[in-house]
């Protein structure tokens, strides 16, 4: 059992994740539904550059390498996920889609795609670009 479930790995689930190893919670499971980290991205068009400086961008705990340009282009910014993603030991597990979210005494039961998975955190950052539901 993890002892955190992050919903989403774009760069706010992605950060969340390392940030929670950080201040000591190891076992911290990533959900994804697409098959990519920053899926999102891979959706915007090819030349898309980031609206904020490469120095100002940067995801805790990892730069964006200075070879990226100063604005930093798509193609970058999903390698840079991916690289983040390694960099941190990301426990990233693709095709899961979450479809519930339950109160189970002390801990959280996420119902997914792939079974029930309890969890004593959760965070939801399925990003701006997802429609969250309410159940």
């Amino acid at each position: 059992m993890p002892e955190a479930v992050v919903i989403g790995a774009g760069p706010g689930g992605l950060a969340a994740a390392a940030m929670l190893r950080r201040v000591g919670v190891a076992d911290t499971l990533i959900l994804e539904r697409s098959e990519w980290v920053g899926a999102s991205w891979h959706k915007h068009y090819d030349r898309l550059h980031l609206h904020t400086v490469r120095w100002l961008s940067n995801l805790p705990g990892r730069r964006i390498p200075r070879s990226f340009g100063k604005w930093v282009g798509r193609d970058d910014v999903i390698r840079y996920l991916e690289d983040y993603a390694r960099h941190h030991r990301l426990d990233i597990r693709h095709g899961v889609q979450v479809q519930r979210i339950v109160r189970s005494g002390e801990q959280w039961l996420l119902e997914t795609s792939v079974g029930e998975i309890p969890a004593t955190f959760v965070v939801v950052a399925t990003g701006h670009n997802h429609t969250p539901r309410i159940p």
